[in-house]
């Protein structure tokens, strides 16, 4: 005579169809100075909010990085209300990125444990463009090059203070990106984009700037930007 054995798993599911956030603005574009305020709501019935934790990813594909509280950054987390926002102060070209928020909340499995579970809100897209007024001109407006060459792209400029030079680029469709910046100063000039492939020159001097990408990529195809900051006074 055969014995059946029947094992019945119990699973506790940390979430369900009802679990949302919504995150807003969706796209923002902001000026050199100004400030931005990203705000998510969860949405969880009889969840309760335990937190709510933001991160960002400066270009697609790479690891996306959690902000902490603290300086230009201030996240707020309204339990009550299971809203928690994120505001960015003094905002620089480099804050150019996608923003991301996670609600962090706890639902009971069985009848005495408590578990966290997390929900993505669906992302923030902000480009910051840099203080311009002193850039003088960009050359070439257009470039057509085959794959393998290498082109270098210039900047001039004007002033007689201190600046920061930044370079970013936008693919059709899609949001800016940062590349890398150059001081007028001679300092911090050791950063690099794609992998080695794109470097920065500057010349205090003659007060121009070139962007040379060697090895040319179709995924190169795109409008670049190159953009001044003021430096700060120490």
């Amino acid at each position: 005579m055969g014995i059946l054995l029947v094992f019945i798993l119990c699973v506790c599911l940390p979430r369900s169809f009802s679990q949302s956030v919504t995150q807003t603005p969706a796209v923002v574009t902001r000026k050199e100075c100004q400030s931005l305020i990203i705000t998510c709501v969860f949405y969880g019935n009889s969840h309760s909010l335990e937190n709510g934790h933001f991160f960002r990813q400066t270009q697609t594909g790479t690891e996306r990085e959690r902000i902490s509280s603290g300086g230009r950054f201030v996240v707020s987390v309204n339990k009550a209300e299971k809203t928690f926002s994120l505001e960015i102060r003094d905002l620089t070209v480099e804050d150019t990125a996608t923003y991301y928020c996670k609600a962090q909340y706890r639902y009971r499995c069985g009848s005495t444990v408590s578990k966290d579970a997390y929900e993505d809100g669906s992302g923030t897209v902000l480009a910051v463009t840099a203080d311009s007024s002193s850039l003088v001109s960009r050359s070439p407006h257009l470039q057509t090059s085959a794959a393998g060459d290498t082109v270098t792209l210039s900047c001039e400029y004007s002033g007689l203070r201190q600046y920061t030079v930044h370079w970013y680029r936008q693919s059709p469709g899609l949001a800016p990106e940062y590349l890398l910046q150059r001081h007028t100063s001679g300092e911090e000039n050791k950063e690099n984009a794609a992998g080695g492939r794109i470097s920065a020159f500057i010349d205090p001097a003659e007060k121009s700037r070139r962007l040379k990408i060697s090895k040319l990529q179709l995924s190169d195809s795109a409008m670049y930007y190159c953009a001044l900051s003021r430096r700060k006074a120490q």
